[in-house]
Protein backbone atom coordinates (compact mmCIF):
# COMPACT_ATOMS: atom_id res chain seq x y z
CA UNK A 1 0.00 0.00 0.00
CA UNK A 2 1.71 3.24 -0.85
CA UNK A 3 1.73 6.18 1.29
CA UNK A 4 -0.54 8.29 -0.81
CA UNK A 5 -4.05 5.36 0.22
CA UNK A 6 -2.81 4.99 3.82
CA UNK A 7 -5.41 5.63 6.03
CA UNK A 8 -3.65 8.40 8.61
CA UNK A 9 -2.22 6.61 11.46
CA UNK A 10 -1.99 8.88 15.12
CA UNK A 11 1.44 8.55 16.05
CA UNK A 12 4.90 8.10 15.02
CA UNK A 13 6.29 4.64 15.91
CA UNK A 14 9.55 4.47 14.59
CA UNK A 15 12.19 3.84 17.54
CA UNK A 16 15.56 5.12 17.63
CA UNK A 17 17.61 1.91 17.23
CA UNK A 18 15.88 0.37 14.49
CA UNK A 19 14.32 3.08 12.57
CA UNK A 20 12.26 0.86 10.03
CA UNK A 21 10.34 -1.05 12.86
CA UNK A 22 7.41 0.12 14.26
CA UNK A 23 6.44 0.09 17.67
CA UNK A 24 3.32 -1.28 18.93
CA UNK A 25 0.22 0.73 19.50
CA UNK A 26 -2.06 0.92 23.00
CA UNK A 27 -4.92 2.91 22.34
CA UNK A 28 -7.12 3.25 25.44
CA UNK A 29 -10.27 5.33 25.87
CA UNK A 30 -11.64 6.41 28.98
CA UNK A 31 -13.69 8.69 30.83
CA UNK A 32 -11.49 10.88 32.56
CA UNK A 33 -9.90 13.63 30.43
CA UNK A 34 -6.73 14.30 32.11
CA UNK A 35 -5.52 11.47 35.37
CA UNK A 36 -5.83 8.68 33.28
CA UNK A 37 -3.35 9.91 30.60
CA UNK A 38 -1.04 11.46 32.89
CA UNK A 39 -0.36 8.24 34.27
CA UNK A 40 -0.21 5.48 31.33
CA UNK A 41 2.89 8.51 30.16
CA UNK A 42 4.97 5.82 32.36
CA UNK A 43 4.84 3.75 29.90
CA UNK A 44 5.60 4.77 26.60
CA UNK A 45 8.77 3.06 25.27
CA UNK A 46 10.46 1.99 22.51
CA UNK A 47 8.66 -1.39 21.87
CA UNK A 48 5.10 0.50 22.73
CA UNK A 49 3.35 3.50 22.53
CA UNK A 50 0.64 4.08 24.47
CA UNK A 51 -2.59 6.86 22.88
CA UNK A 52 -5.39 8.17 25.24
CA UNK A 53 -8.84 9.33 23.86
CA UNK A 54 -10.48 11.14 26.80
CA UNK A 55 -13.45 11.96 27.51
CA UNK A 56 -14.34 15.62 26.56
CA UNK A 57 -17.31 18.27 26.71
CA UNK A 58 -18.93 15.75 29.55
CA UNK A 59 -19.45 13.10 27.29
CA UNK A 60 -18.60 9.97 29.61
CA UNK A 61 -20.85 7.79 29.51
CA UNK A 62 -19.65 4.60 28.58
CA UNK A 63 -21.28 3.93 25.27
CA UNK A 64 -19.92 7.75 24.67
CA UNK A 65 -16.49 6.26 25.30
CA UNK A 66 -16.90 3.27 23.17
CA UNK A 67 -18.32 4.91 20.18
CA UNK A 68 -14.62 7.22 20.76
CA UNK A 69 -12.89 3.86 20.61
CA UNK A 70 -15.08 2.80 17.24
CA UNK A 71 -14.39 5.68 15.82
CA UNK A 72 -10.58 5.62 16.41
CA UNK A 73 -10.86 2.19 14.63
CA UNK A 74 -12.21 3.47 11.56
CA UNK A 75 -10.33 6.59 11.49
CA UNK A 76 -7.18 5.06 11.57
CA UNK A 77 -4.67 2.11 9.90
CA UNK A 78 -4.23 -0.14 12.89
CA UNK A 79 -1.41 -3.48 12.52
CA UNK A 80 -2.17 -6.80 13.69
CA UNK A 81 -0.73 -6.59 17.23
CA UNK A 82 -2.55 -3.00 17.85
CA UNK A 83 -4.66 -3.47 20.86
CA UNK A 84 -7.85 -0.91 21.48
CA UNK A 85 -9.12 -0.88 25.29
CA UNK A 86 -12.04 0.31 26.77
CA UNK A 87 -11.61 1.54 30.41
CA UNK A 88 -14.50 2.88 32.43
CA UNK A 89 -15.70 2.88 35.84
CA UNK A 90 -18.51 1.35 37.58
CA UNK A 91 -18.96 4.52 40.23
CA UNK A 92 -21.62 6.48 38.59
CA UNK A 93 -23.42 4.31 35.65
CA UNK A 94 -26.69 1.93 36.22
CA UNK A 95 -25.99 -1.56 35.03
CA UNK A 96 -28.15 -1.78 32.75
CA UNK A 97 -26.16 0.70 30.66
CA UNK A 98 -22.79 -0.92 31.78
CA UNK A 99 -24.48 -4.44 30.33
CA UNK A 100 -23.94 -3.91 26.92
CA UNK A 101 -20.81 -2.54 27.32
CA UNK A 102 -18.64 -6.60 27.17
CA UNK A 103 -20.32 -7.41 24.06
CA UNK A 104 -20.50 -4.36 22.10
CA UNK A 105 -16.19 -4.93 23.27
CA UNK A 106 -16.14 -8.67 22.05
CA UNK A 107 -18.09 -7.56 19.06
CA UNK A 108 -15.42 -5.13 18.20
CA UNK A 109 -12.26 -6.98 19.40
CA UNK A 110 -11.70 -4.46 22.03
CA UNK A 111 -10.41 -5.03 25.02
CA UNK A 112 -12.16 -3.64 28.38
CA UNK A 113 -10.95 -2.57 31.74
CA UNK A 114 -13.33 -1.98 34.50
CA UNK A 115 -13.03 -0.16 37.44
CA UNK A 116 -15.02 -0.50 40.92
CA UNK A 117 -15.49 2.65 41.87
CA UNK A 118 -12.74 4.40 40.28
CA UNK A 119 -9.75 4.48 38.30
CA UNK A 120 -9.01 6.02 41.39
CA UNK A 121 -8.80 2.41 43.07
CA UNK A 122 -5.86 1.34 40.60
CA UNK A 123 -3.60 4.49 41.81
CA UNK A 124 -4.12 3.35 45.41
CA UNK A 125 -3.71 0.05 44.94
CA UNK A 126 0.16 1.15 43.74
CA UNK A 127 0.35 1.79 47.96
CA UNK A 128 -1.91 -0.35 49.48
CA UNK A 129 -4.91 -3.12 48.89
CA UNK A 130 -8.45 -2.93 51.01
CA UNK A 131 -10.55 -5.45 52.60
CA UNK A 132 -13.91 -3.04 51.70
CA UNK A 133 -16.17 -4.56 49.49
CA UNK A 134 -17.70 -1.66 48.39
CA UNK A 135 -16.39 1.64 48.28
CA UNK A 136 -18.24 5.09 46.39
CA UNK A 137 -15.82 6.77 44.29
CA UNK A 138 -16.03 10.03 47.08
CA UNK A 139 -14.68 7.71 49.75
CA UNK A 140 -12.12 6.45 47.14
CA UNK A 141 -10.79 9.46 46.41
CA UNK A 142 -10.47 10.50 49.87
CA UNK A 143 -8.90 7.21 50.57
CA UNK A 144 -6.42 7.75 47.99
CA UNK A 145 -5.69 11.51 49.56
CA UNK A 146 -5.10 10.52 53.01
CA UNK A 147 -2.99 7.55 51.77
CA UNK A 148 -0.89 9.68 49.38
CA UNK A 149 -1.05 13.00 51.81
CA UNK A 150 -2.44 15.01 48.53
CA UNK A 151 -4.07 14.38 45.29
CA UNK A 152 -4.69 16.10 42.25
CA UNK A 153 -6.55 14.48 39.54
CA UNK A 154 -5.35 17.30 37.17
CA UNK A 155 -1.69 16.86 38.42
CA UNK A 156 -0.63 13.63 39.62
CA UNK A 157 2.94 13.64 41.12
CA UNK A 158 3.69 10.10 38.79
CA UNK A 159 7.17 10.01 41.28
CA UNK A 160 4.23 8.65 43.47
CA UNK A 161 3.89 4.92 41.44
CA UNK A 162 7.33 4.91 39.68
CA UNK A 163 8.68 1.61 41.18
CA UNK A 164 5.27 0.30 42.77
CA UNK A 165 3.74 -0.98 39.59
CA UNK A 166 4.46 -4.43 40.29
CA UNK A 167 2.35 -4.20 43.45
CA UNK A 168 -0.34 -2.72 42.21
CA UNK A 169 -1.04 -5.72 39.82
CA UNK A 170 -0.48 -8.34 42.79
CA UNK A 171 -2.44 -6.68 45.02
CA UNK A 172 -5.19 -6.19 41.60
CA UNK A 173 -5.03 -9.96 40.71
CA UNK A 174 -5.92 -10.32 44.71
CA UNK A 175 -8.75 -8.68 44.49
CA UNK A 176 -10.35 -9.81 41.51
CA UNK A 177 -11.21 -13.19 42.52
CA UNK A 178 -14.22 -14.37 40.13
CA UNK A 179 -11.68 -14.02 36.55
CA UNK A 180 -14.97 -14.79 34.34
CA UNK A 181 -16.97 -11.22 35.63
CA UNK A 182 -17.10 -8.92 32.92
CA UNK A 183 -16.57 -6.30 35.66
CA UNK A 184 -15.83 -6.29 39.29
CA UNK A 185 -18.65 -6.36 41.08
CA UNK A 186 -16.66 -5.83 44.71
CA UNK A 187 -14.15 -3.38 45.08
CA UNK A 188 -11.03 -4.12 42.57
CA UNK A 189 -9.89 -2.87 39.01
CA UNK A 190 -8.77 -4.90 35.79
CA UNK A 191 -6.32 -2.30 34.75
CA UNK A 192 -3.82 -4.90 35.86
CA UNK A 193 -4.99 -7.08 32.70
CA UNK A 194 -3.47 -4.01 30.59
CA UNK A 195 -0.73 -2.92 32.70
CA UNK A 196 0.46 -6.12 32.21
CA UNK A 197 1.09 -6.17 28.60
CA UNK A 198 2.80 -2.86 28.93
CA UNK A 199 4.89 -2.18 31.31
Amino acid sequence: MTLTTRRKRPLDRRTRPEPHRDARLFVIATEGEKTEKQYFSLFRNRRCQVKIIASSEGRSAPKYVLEQLKKFKKEYQLKGDDELWLMIDVDRWPEGELAAVPSQSMQNNFFLAVSNPCFEIWLYLHHASTRKKSISSVEMKQMLRDKLGSYNPSNLDLSQFVGKVEKAISRAKKLDIDAAERWPSSTGTHIYKFVKKVK
